[in-house]
């Protein structure tokens, strides 16, 4: 490797624009000073050789513009590589923010996945939260609306049954048989319960059921001549037979099967039973007490009760057949209600998730631009 070129003027200690006479007296000051006769440092041989050199080289004209024309490359070579390496401090600086940048641009990217994320989750779950009360909601809005129908369809029933004729007529000759009120409803509790019963001991009784039932099932056993109503001679109080029983009969008379008119009109058979026929399937919410006042007549009253022909009975077969239907219509109503409420809730669902889904999407764009 080649020794590197000494500056001749640092090691006189002058400047390069200095004149011969300058060069000349500063060799002669350090060559008095290193000079290896007065200086013992075993470097004062070494300095003063090149000193020498020195004085030697810029000295003579030539060589010492040789030399300056050296120093002058060395220079530019310099002040180029300074340039370069300025310009390479420049672009590795550039490399290092852009570095930077693009680390500090993913972890930005990163965090906002995670926090989008987070919000995706949480909306999602909050979804299923309100879903599920939506759910719940309809579940109990359904349950109310049964409730109400069913409700509505008991107090129709209660109402229909309240305009129902349960009161028989009891007639008795009164010369062979004394029955008093405690007799009679002893002697027609077994064909269902007795709401009241009207009677002075003069061969006549207002006698009024529950239900019914009961009255008609009394009426069926006077048609059937049972021995302990012989005495007895029974007729409708209202003077007519109530059209749910006329309509109960003709299913009888069409029906094959004896089972028939147990399972249309069901009671049972102990005493005191109040149970509704399906026909019927109600019972009086309150009794029925004739009014009664005037001057006596044969029927053992002060004045015999006057019984208007009570009104069309809608709780018949027909009606049953009709309100079941409705009910049927109301709940397969209801069903679909409830159907598209939840088609709709989805659709609500999945806009909210495609709406998220493209904000992010947008977002996304903006960072990566």
């Amino acid at each position: 490797m080649a020794e590197e070129q000494k500056d001749w003027y640092t090691v006189l200690g002058i400047e390069r624009t200095a004149t011969t006479k300058e060069i000349t007296k500063a060799y002669r000051v350090k060559a008095l000073k290193y000079h290896p006769d007065k200086n013992p440092s075993p470097d004062a041989a070494k300095i003063f050789h090149e000193l020498s050199q020195a004085y030697d080289v810029l000295l003579d004209p030539a060589a010492r513009a040789a030399f300056d024309n050296l120093l002058r490359v060395k220079v530019q070579a310099q002040e180029r590589t300074d340039k370069y390496d300025s310009a390479r401090r420049k672009m590795k600086e550039d490399l290092e923010n852009r570095e930077n940048a693009f680390k500090k641009q993913q972890q930005e990217e990163k965090l906002a996945a995670s926090r989008m994320h987070y919000e995706m989750e949480r909306l999602k779950q909050e979804n299923y939260k309100k879903r599920a009360e939506r759910e719940a909601e309809l579940l109990r809005q359904a349950d109310e609306i049964a409730d109400a129908a069913a409700e509505a369809r008991l107090a129709a029933r209660d109402a229909e049954a309240k305009s129902l004729d349960s009161t028989l007529k009891l007639k008795w000759k009164k010369r062979k048989h004394t029955f008093n009120t405690e007799d009679i409803s002893s002697l027609f509790k077994k064909y269902g319960t007795i709401d009241s019963c009207l009677s002075k001991n003069s061969g006549s009784a207002l006698l009024t059921f529950k239900t019914l039932t009961g009255a008609y099932e009394a009426m069926k056993a006077f048609e059937r001549e049972e021995k302990e109503l012989l005495p007895f001679t029974i007729t409708w109080a209202a003077g007519v037979e109530p059209i749910a029983v006329s309509t109960l009969r003709s299913k009888e008379k069409s029906s094959s099967t004896p089972s028939s008119t147990s399972n249309s009109l069901s009671t049972s058979s102990t005493a005191g039973s109040d149970l509704p026929p399906s026909a019927f399937n109600v019972g009086f919410g309150t009794s029925f007490t004739p009014a009664f006042g005037g001057a006596r007549s044969d029927f053992g009253f002060s004045q015999a009760p006057s019984f208007a022909t009570p009104p069309a009975f809608s709780g018949s077969a027909a009606f049953a057949d009709d309100y079941e239907a409705a009910t049927l219509a109301k709940m397969k109503s209801r069903d679909l209600e409830r159907k598209r409420l939840a088609e709709e809730m989805m659709r609500q669902d999945q806009e909210e998730e495609d709406h998220l889904r493209l904000s992010q999407e947008s977002k996304e764009k903006k960072v990566k631009t």
